[in-house]
């Protein structure tokens, strides 16, 4: 791999709260660095290549998993690569090894653009661009998605940050979410049902430790503020915190709070939280809940963000 794929595209501007500064990978447009005033503020992973965390990474046309990498298009069952291979399904997309180029950049934004080629397990062209803006809050993230295609193309996106606080161990991070229902799936994390999240270990409302409950679970029914946008909050005692915000098109938050992340190989096994705001659940490309349709030359627009503070 080229040196110039290695090195991250670096974002920096000055806000009333301090200095922030993003780094961005062009391999799967992953989140590689995000810090405020030198202190980092997501689990970096690596420039250049891809962990088993996917810290970070763009999850398109799909985010989280296809069912045995199998979906039904016009009465033909269609293959997708399988790539999570202890559960036999296809994971996160087909951009995440993907290398972007870089459309526009400036001294707080960048842009970039990969192509969707048509290929047997998913017979579409569809063009995407993630735009990374550093704003006075944090960070804003912006996407689109254009068919290219004469038939109309299944889309869904997500995006897959893990979360860090200088100075706070990870599990004493509190999560709050005003989620209404939860996504039940089998062993392979293939959904069978939902259930409430009210009186449940699910129930965020509050406040919950994140090394108290281990989720690797997708959220929806999300309440929304005057602007349209959801929110999840991650925070410590001394009140410092994120607020990651989610437009309309963002139906879903899948949280995953592991206490076996590893940085690096070799490294000691911690706790890690992982917000990752989605389109759509796990196996809509079978489930059709949620999933957007791309008419021919139609531009899907959605935006998602990072307010720390």
């Amino acid at each position: 791999m080229t040196q110039a794929v290695i090195q991250p595209i670096r974002l920096s501007r000055a806000t009333s709260a301090g200095n922030f500064v993003a780094e961005i990978s062009r391999v799967g447009a992953a989140l590689r660095g995000f810090s405020l005033d030198e202190n980092q503020l997501v689990e970096p992973g690596k420039f250049g290549s891809l962990s088993p965390f996917c810290e970070g990474v763009i999850m398109s046309p799909w985010p989280n998993r296809i069912d045995g990498g199998k979906w039904n298009y016009q009465g033909r069952t269609l293959e997708l690569p399988v790539n999570l291979h202890e559960q036999q399904n296809a994971n996160h997309g087909l951009l995440m090894d993907h290398q972007y180029e870089i459309l526009e950049q400036t001294e707080v934004s960048v842009t970039l653009g990969a192509l969707i080629h048509a290929r047997l397990g998913y017979p579409f062209d569809v063009y995407t661009t993630v735009k990374y803006e550093l704003v006075e809050s944090g960070l804003k993230i912006s996407h689109t998605a254009e068919n290219l295609s004469e038939d109309d193309a299944p889309y869904a996106l997500g995006g897959h940050p893990y979360f860090k606080i200088a100075g706070v161990d990870t599990e004493d991070l509190f999560l709050r979410s005003e989620a209404e229902t939860v996504l039940i799936v089998d062993e392979r994390q293939i959904p069978t049902g939902t259930m409430p999240t009210a009186h449940s270990r699910f129930d965020m409302r509050s406040g919950v430790r994140v090394g108290d409950n281990f989720y690797d679970h997708d959220f929806t029914d999300l309440p929304r503020d005057e602007a349209g946008l959801a929110h999840t909050y991650l925070t410590a005692a001394d009140g410092r915190g994120f607020d990651i915000w989610q437009d309309s098109e963002f139906k879903h938050v899948v949280i995953f709070t592991p206490d076996f992340y590893l940085s690096e190989v070799g490294a000691d096994k911690r706790y890690a939280c992982a917000i990752e705001p989605q389109t759509s659940g796990p196996n809509s490309f079978n489930s059709g809940i949620d999933l957007q349709w791309l008419k021919k030359g139609f531009k899907f627009v959605a935006s998602w963000g990072i307010n720390f503070n």
